[in-house]
Parts: C-alpha cells; structure tokens; sequence
C-alpha cells in the first residue's frame, strides 16, 4: 500500500510539471525552411511544415554556407536555411544562419526526368 501511494504521489508530481520543466537545456533549437523575406534585423521563413517564421539577426548572428563565412546582405528570398536559434522562446534570435541553395538553384540541379519508350 505504502508502495502504491508513493508510485501515486511522484506521477502526481511528474504530471503537475510544466512541458517547459521537460526540456532540456543544451539542445540547439533549429528552424529549417525557405526565406520569404531578408532584412537587416531579420528574416521570415517558410518552414518546411508550412509555417512562417520571423527570426530577429544581430551583430552576434553568424552566416555561413559550408565553412565560408557570408554576410546577411548575401540572403536573398527563395534560399534554404537552417537556423540555429538561441532558444524557443519569442522573440526568436538566431545564432547561427546555415546557407543552402536558392530553390531556383536546387531545382537546376536536379536531374530531368527520363521518359520511357
């Protein structure tokens, strides 16, 4: 009986917990997507589930496409970026800006499809 009670009383307690006591710290929180929109303190993304995004950019947010460091200036509508995010919480600051292809460019780069007779 004892046993069941103290069983009881901690998933009580662990259901009582905020989810924002179940996160983890530690963890770099991404956004992955397509700018919509470049800016000097910002950028809006369409993330790849379908949602937009405004994530503010400061002097300590870093651009880099590989291991080559960019300037924010060079981000342009219609490329792909993975954004590393100082955390989740609103408003969303970027640490690090991950520069892929423009969609343009990825389309290009796709092979056309063969046609089978």
């Amino acid at each position: 009986m004892r046993h069941q009670l103290l069983t009881l009383l901690c998933a009580t307690f662990a259901l009582a917990l905020p989810a924002s006591a179940w996160a983890h710290e530690g963890h770099a929180h991404t956004v992955m997507g397509t700018v919509t929109m470049a800016a000097t303190d910002h950028l809006m993304i369409k993330t790849t589930d379908g949602k937009d995004a405004t994530i503010t950019v400061n002097a300590k947010t870093k651009v880099v496409r590989g291991k080559t460091a960019m300037k924010l200036a060079d981000v342009k509508a219609g490329t792909r970026v993975v954004v590393t995010l100082e955390s989740e919480k609103e408003p969303l600051v970027a640490t690090e800006v991950q520069v892929g292809a423009t969609q343009e460019a990825a389309a290009a780069a796709q092979p056309a499809p063969h046609e089978h007779k």
